[in-house]
């Protein structure tokens, strides 16, 4: 199974059953390394660092450290929440 696909099984079992998420890759220009954005309803009450941390739990349990080291750093937003972002970034990347 590959990285990204192995990720992607990690985040649906970390995430609240039933709750949607995208994954959005983003190039850090450092290297390979990449931000990982989890865009979910799911947790939507919480600050958004104690997303990150849940988030961030589940991955580095279960991925390897040459997996975990493609990874920059990992991002969970909501739908409005990446909306923003994506409107603030130059040439709405």
């Amino acid at each position: 199974m590959s990285t990204t696909a192995r990720i992607k099984k990690l985040v649906k079992s970390a995430i609240p059953k039933g709750k949607p998420f995208k994954i959005a890759w983003e190039p850090t220009g450092l290297g390979k390394s990449q931000i990982l954005r989890v865009i979910t309803p799911a947790w939507k009450s919480l600050p958004r660092s104690q997303r990150i941390m849940k988030l961030q739990q589940a991955l580095d349990d279960q991925l390897k450290p040459q997996e975990r080291a493609h990874i920059f750093r990992v991002s969970v937003l909501t739908d409005a929440e990446w909306n923003r972002l994506h409107e603030a970034l130059p040439n709405g990347r």
